[in-house]
């Protein structure tokens, strides 16, 4: 028993402690928490996460994503140009603002594609994107006021592209590449604090309302809002190159 508890005393001196095990203490706790990243939901088969795809002419938005309406197609678009984000919410068919973003088939919502060419340019030139390539983000679902809304950060956006190479016997194969922004390498996600940060809300934005089928953009008052984490920029993509697919990927 001797030798025994004399190599475990040595294990002890070498590794600091056999097994950490749980949080020991509020203090570790905290500690813990200041260090420790959420992973981040694109890492963690998003395949039936809600999400959107931008392209330079439409949005399609997901399976998921329209089940999150589940009695409603027509929703109204708010950018937020400072905080680079997109705001979904219901609205009345009749609503000059209004986009149908799903179709209604067997009892419920299905997605459709919804062509928003101006709309779509403007996103593309307001965030830099490549014209050639789509652009995915996953939703974040919120409820204010007993009114449910669907966020999307578009600097947190996955970039899309879609290749058809030629084999030798003539035929021909899809090939999607998908690119992360450069900023996700070596990160898991946010911190836990910068989470906290992310989802506070702030009393008051003005965000833009671009009208779906004649471009024109007016102020849309809303209260409250998602903040602006720490002005946020665009950064290149390229950064990281997680896979190639064939046949497509999940809309």
């Amino acid at each position: 028993m001797e030798a025994d508890e004399r190599t475990t005393q040595e294990i002890i001196a070498e590794t600091g402690t056999l097994s950490r095990g749980g949080y020991h203490d509020e203090e570790d706790y905290a500690e813990c928490r200041k260090r420790s990243q959420r992973v981040r939901g694109d890492f963690l088969a998003p395949t039936y996460k809600a999400k959107a795809t931008f392209s330079y002419e439409s949005i399609t938005f997901n399976m998921t994503c329209v089940g999150i309406f589940p009695d409603d197609q027509f929703v109204s678009l708010d950018v937020d140009v400072a905080g680079q984000r997109v705001v979904v919410e219901t609205c009345e068919q009749g609503d000059n603002f209004s986009l149908k973003f799903a179709n209604r088939k067997d009892g419920r919502n299905v997605p459709r594609k919804c062509l928003a060419r101006h709309f779509c340019q403007m996103i593309f030139e307001m965030m830099g994107w490549h014209t050639q390539a789509r652009y995915r983000t996953l939703a974040i679902e919120q409820k204010f006021f007993g009114k449910k809304k669907i966020i999307f950060n578009l600097d947190e956006c996955l970039q899309v592209f879609t290749e058809t190479l030629e084999e030798a016997d003539d035929k021909k194969k899809r090939m999607t590449i998908i690119n992360m922004p450069a900023d996700w390498k070596g990160r898991f996600g946010y911190t836990l604090e910068e989470l906290e940060a992310k989802r506070k809300v702030e009393e008051s934005s003005e965000l833009v309302r671009i009208d779906n089928k004649t471009g024109e953009r007016r102020s849309a008052y809303i209260e409250p809002k998602l903040p602006t984490p720490e002005e946020l920029m665009h950064r290149p993509y390229g950064g990281i190159r997680p896979r190639m697919e064939d046949e497509g990927i999940d809309e």
